[in-house]
Formats: C-alpha cells, structure tokens, sequence
C-alpha cells in the first residue's frame, strides 16, 4: 500500500477516534444538566409551593355562613317548657338590631313561655325596628288588666289609617347554600317570620337550588 494512503488512514483514525471522545463528552454534560434541573417531585420546596405556606392567612367564613345542608331540619330540643313566672308584670322593651318576634318569645323573654301570637297581641300593628318600644306580657295568654300596664310610649300614637297593611305572601328562588333558618331569620327578617311559618306554608317542600317557596 501507498505510504501517503497509509498515513491519511491513520489521521482519520485519530479524527474519529477525538470527535467520539467529544461527543461522549457533550453527552454527559448535558445529561448532569438535566438532572440538576429536573425539581424532586417530593421535595419540601416544591410540597411548599404546592400547598402553600402555613403563614398565609386563610379566608375566614362569614358570620351568617350555615353550614348546614339545604334539606337537613333544624334540630330539635326536647327541653320540657320551663314554667311561665306568673308574678312577673308587663314591662317595656326596646327593639335591638337582630331582634324578631320568634328571638324575643324564645329567648329574650323564654323565661315568660310567650308564643309569638302573645307578643303580636299586645303589640298590633307595630313594626320591629330598632328603637321601637313594646310591652312585654307577664306570661303567656295574659291580658293587659291583669297586672300592671307598660308606660306610655315616648312617640305619639298615629292614627289607624296611617297603619300599613299586612304583607302578602311572595315566592322566593332558593339558592345554593339556603336553608328554612338562613330565610326565615336572614332573607326576610324584616317580615318577622319563623321556620315554622314558612315550612306550614310549603308543606313536602325539599329545599334545593333553584325551588319556589311562598314566604307568608
């Protein structure tokens, strides 16, 4: 063989023999590379940056949230009625922010066993507002001569016509997240009704998203 041909054998041996190690070269840096990029799936920086850090406040829930579903009953107290004090005398109360006829019979004045009737009785055609004055019965069924009256009211009484009359039943949509508590006590709180009252008007009524309801 040709001594020129012999040595161009070699050289080109020698190239490939360099760009073979090159490569090899390339190929392991480049496979580091990716491993110190890859992030660890478990790692604690990345189940932080998933969860979130424990130092972020959390939103709180709403003060009138009912966490109760939409067809769960309210629940029932099976306490015996605690005995009307019958010495007790009619008094004069101001009406708060929050108060209803059913707050007032079963829990301000639950000590007197009044029903919600006893308190509309001795106090027709008035409004609950705030600041509005009410005469409070002694106990239940009792009648306005049978102890002492209430004092005056501060404001001059207005003449029967100027009475507005008694609201009609309406239809209200229930929404997500309703229940016979939140609508009685939140929706239509000004009307003064109870959960009893609504549900007697919607009798076999489940309560769901999207149903009609009357509100008396």
């Amino acid at each position: 063989m040709d001594r020129g041909v012999k040595i161009a054998i070699f050289v080109a041996s020698i190239i490939s023999l360099a760009l073979g190690l090159i490569w090899d070269q390339v190929l392991n840096s480049a496979r580091v590379a990716v491993q110190q990029e890859a992030p660890d799936e478990l790692g604690p920086e990345t189940m932080q940056a998933r969860m979130g850090s424990p130092e972020i406040p959390r939103a709180a829930l709403p003060a009138d949230f009912d966490a109760r579903p939409v067809d769960e009953p309210l629940p029932q107290h099976n306490e015996a009625p605690a005995e009307p004090d019958t010495t007790a005398q009619w008094t004069e109360y101001t009406v708060a922010g929050g108060d209803s006829w059913w707050k007032l019979a079963h829990k301000t004045f639950k000590d007197r066993g009044l029903e919600i009737s006893d308190l509309q009785g001795a106090n027709p055609g008035v409004q609950l507002k705030p600041g509005e004055k009410l005469r409070i019965p002694p106990f239940k069924g009792a009648q306005a001569g049978q102890a002492t009256p209430a004092p005056k009211p501060t404001h001059p009484a207005q003449p029967a016509t100027s009475q507005p009359a008694a609201s009609s039943a309406v239809e209200y949509t229930v929404v997500e997240g309703d229940s016979w508590w939140k609508i009685a006590y939140v929706h239509f709180k000004s009307r003064g009704v109870t959960t009893e009252q609504l549900q007697a008007a919607n009798p076999g009524v489940a309560l769901r998203a999207g149903a009609r309801i009357k509100v008396p």
